[in-house]
């Protein structure tokens, strides 16, 4: 097996070691551990606060009046949004800094390209967000599910990968050619 093939295994059994982590915390963990349930809710809350406040904000900038609860918004006159855990951006952003842990490349820079990251896929959510509670007011809700839900899913994913490309393709350092040449001579 040639290096190259190894260094994807590796990068492979990275990325399913952090999906099984995900499947284990999420679903199993999360509910049976008092402590870890406590300290995933809290890293949920965080999202939530994020995600909410920055949407809450964009729209007040828009001229929007609204209304909001802990995990809802609303613009006054219409039925508003809630943001349940699925939606916060959690999961999409844990598995972006999946992706960049695993993928060979420097810590330094890592520790500051998945924070960045992080905004991004907030950024992007904070988007769909104000789109949904603009669109609310215009559309029925069971009309804007399905299709909100799987366009965002497209959209984010397409995101990630782009962030996930400039990584590859910017950020690593590129191998100087000149010492490659002299090394093959």
């Amino acid at each position: 097996m040639g290096e190259g093939a190894k260094d994807i295994n590796i990068f492979l059994i990275k990325i399913f070691g952090f999906y099984f982590f995900w499947l284990l915390a999420d679903n199993w963990l999360h509910a049976d551990f008092v402590l870890f349930h406590r300290i995933w809710e809290f890293i949920y809350h965080i999202f939530l606060k994020a995600l909410h406040s920055s949407s809450t904000f964009v729209l007040a900038v828009l001229g929007y009046e609204t209304v909001s609860g802990y995990n809802t918004i609303a613009i006054v006159g219409s039925y508003g949004l809630l943001i349940d855990n699925p939606c916060v951006g959690f999961g999409l952003t844990y598995g972006f800094a999946s992706l960049i842990i695993s993928y060979p490349g420097p810590w330094k820079k890592k520790f500051w390209f998945i924070p960045l990251g992080t905004l991004v896929i907030l950024a992007v959510n904070v988007i769909r967000i104000v789109l949904l509670t603009i669109m609310i007011t215009k559309k029925s809700i069971t009309d804007l599910w399905m299709e909100q839900h799987d366009m965002f899913n497209n959209v984010i994913y397409f995101v990630i990968f782009l962030l996930w490309l400039w990584w590859v393709n910017f950020i690593l350092p590129k191998k100087d050619s000149r010492t490659d040449l002299q090394n093959a001579a």
